[in-house]
């Protein structure tokens, strides 16, 4: 059964690094917002909403929506048919400032039981320089609310921030795990728009992420994915889906789905999806992505070492016909970054800093 993502493009305001389909926009466009989401899954999905495992409210910031249009669109996915008691997850994203009684209870009510909190950072000058409008002392109180309110949750971080030094993301890392965080995420940032922001300190990106790797398992945090670690049990369903390419629907502006062996998406941002909406949803407004074979075994290879299960050398003979060359480890293995054997292929110590190049090479 597919998983079913969402797309909220609305936020307060525009992160400077941000390069997400998300917008600042009055309550009229968040109206008429998710009339034309619930439109979209009725248009793509007559049969109703009721074959899903996993759903996830993405954005942007769901949480950004108004209570009365947070409500009209959990109620509209109810009443077309989505079984939140049948859902393995259903994770909602929360900005801090936007944490409220009132929405967390709705939440719950509609049986959203995970939360993702946008933290990025517990140091007040780098949230602002990154343009981000809560402090640290905001982050840590909606955490904390949130992490007593739902029974699984996630935070965010960013590292290789300008002006961040390693110790500064370690103690952010640390002040979560003191906070009994369940999962973490960190990214480290890419920045697009270098002239913005002082420059990077590229020098420290490896330490800051070995050192929080190591912190977090120390503190029984285990890395189930490069940039995410979990409290065994605790593990995001729904970001499994990406990695392990099984299906999932994709409603929103900017939204992708992977159905049938297939990428799509609406080409654009919000207007031209509104156009395609309005329009009934043709097909042919679909931006299609159909992978070559070689694309097909260069993805199953670069996901599959991103996480901590790593290449299945049975999965990969059974989808492409034929063995996996181990011979084109041996100088990683040599390195210390890959471990292999006659069940699987597998990242280790520094290697998870250089994926993208060890899977090109295999």
């Amino acid at each position: 059964m597919p998983s079913l993502y969402i797309h909220i493009p609305f936020c307060s305001s525009v992160c400077h690094y941000c390069d997400f389909c998300a917008f600042p926009a009055p309550e009229r466009l968040h109206n008429e917002y998710t009339d034309l989401v619930l439109q979209e899954l009725k248009l793509r999905e007559p049969a109703g909403l009721k074959g899903f495992e996993t759903a996830y409210l993405g954005g942007g910031s769901p949480s950004a929506l108004s209570v009365r249009n947070l409500r009209k669109l959990l109620l509209g996915l109810k009443e077309q048919g989505l079984r939140t008691e049948a859902l393995q997850e259903f994770t909602m994203e929360w900005n801090p400032e936007q944490v409220s009684e009132e929405k967390i209870n709705l939440a719950l009510e509609f049986g959203i039981n995970r939360f993702s909190l946008g933290i990025q950072s517990l140091n007040d000058d780098l949230l602002k320089m990154l343009g981000r409008r809560h402090s640290a002392k905001n982050a840590i109180s909606a955490f904390e609310i949130l992490n007593n309110k739902f029974s699984t949750g996630s935070a965010d971080l960013m590292f290789c921030l300008p002006n961040q030094s390693v110790e500064n993301f370690l103690s952010d890392v640390k002040a979560l795990v003191n906070l009994n965080a369940k999962h973490i995420s960190f990214y480290g940032l890419a920045l697009k728009n270098r002239k913005k922001f002082p420059p990077q300190p590229e020098d420290l990106y490896p330490e800051m992420y070995l050192r929080a790797a190591e912190t977090l398992h120390s503190a029984g945090l285990h890395r189930y994915e490069i940039s995410n670690f979990a409290v065994p049990g605790c593990e995001s369903r729904h970001n499994k889906v990406y990695w392990q390419r099984l299906p999932y629907l994709g409603a929103g502006p900017s939204a992708h789905s992977y159905l049938n062996g297939v990428r799509s998406f609406v080409n654009g941002k919000y207007a031209p999806w509104r156009k395609w909406v309005e329009n009934l949803c043709p097909p042919s407004g679909l931006t299609q992505d159909i992978p070559s074979a070689e694309g097909r075994e260069m993805e199953a290879v670069w996901l599959a070492l991103r996480t901590e299960d790593g290449l299945s050398l049975r999965s990969y003979e059974q989808e492409f016909g034929k063995k996996f060359d181990l011979k084109n480890t041996e100088r990683f293995i040599e390195k210390g970054w890959l471990a292999a054997n006659e069940d699987c292929v597998k990242v280790t110590g520094e290697g998870w800093l250089w994926i993208d190049s060890i899977a090109r090479d295999l």
